[in-house]
């Protein structure tokens, strides 16, 4: 009996006199903007590669549902990166309206866009306009091919992407 009075003293003088609270970092990872990685080439209209995103700013803001879309859902994937040797940045949007899961998704099944950060400049895809889109299993990475028209002539094809894309969703 006396052991254990000793013992819960022991831990009632240790309490009073601790005066910090040690924390443990959680340990989930903190994702930066700024890494996804894209492997993206662009000709037409815009020419150049991207490689990948440049950070968030009150203008641009890149984001993905990724794979928390469920079938039926929509899924979307909008970024901006780098797409010249100049330095421009671009905006690049995936929307899948009828979400099936992986696979791939063609023509008007999903709508690909790219446009400059102030939205003066826009290549959308439309009805005349090829685009193959692949969704990889983990629904954050795939494949793009889509020619895209110019929203303000109207000349279809004016803009094509090719390569690899990936976002954290």
């Amino acid at each position: 009996m006396l052991r254990v009075v000793g013992i819960v003293a022991l831990i009632v003088l240790a309490a009073c006199n601790q005066t910090s609270v040690n924390t443990v970092a959680s340990p989930s990872p903190v994702i930066a903007a700024g890494n996804w990685t894209e492997g993206l080439a662009f000709s037409g209209d815009v020419k150049g590669q991207m490689t990948g995103i440049v950070p968030d700013s009150q203008i641009q803001h890149s984001e993905c549902t990724g794979a928390r879309t469920h079938n039926g859902e929509t899924w979307s994937d909008t970024f901006y990166g780098t797409v010249d040797a100049g330095g421009a940045v671009w905006g690049v949007v995936f929307l899948v309206d009828n979400f099936r899961g992986q696979g791939t998704y063609l023509n008007q099944s999903v709508t690909v866009e790219m446009h400059s950060p102030d939205t003066s400049q826009v290549w959308s895809s439309g009805p005349s306009d090829k685009v193959t889109f692949l969704v990889a299993r983990n629904q954050q990475s795939g494949t793009i091919d889509a020619s895209l028209t110019n929203a303000t002539t109207g000349k279809a094809g004016a803009e094509h992407i090719t390569g690899s894309w990936s976002c954290r969703g």
